[in-house]
């Protein structure tokens, strides 16, 4: 899909601007590796556990995509978002 690869490539990017030993710059890699192979649940656990500041950049760079951001977060008909379906097998 487009869009995922798309916010994966911004989300490497950015980490870029971060120094590489930074617990950041693999944060971000990591949420990019995660979202290119649709483990979304597993991007909402591993920002469950970032500080703020990643987080809030991480999240701002999947709203840019209106498409994967309603993949991730927007719920559905039964109201639990549809990365809770994707990825059964993980909990908190």
């Amino acid at each position: 899909m487009k869009h995922i690869n798309t916010v994966a490539n911004k989300l490497v990017k950015f980490a870029k601007t971060k120094p590489s030993e930074s617990i950041d710059f693999q944060s971000y890699l990591s949420v990019a590796d995660l979202i290119e192979h649709h483990q979304f649940r597993a991007v909402q656990i591993l920002l469950a556990g970032l500080d703020s500041y990643p987080r809030d950049e991480i999240l701002k760079i999947i709203q840019t995509e209106d498409t994967v951001w309603n993949i991730m977060f927007k719920p559905l008909a039964d109201g639990e978002p549809f990365a809770f379906y994707e990825n059964k097998t993980l909990t908190n």
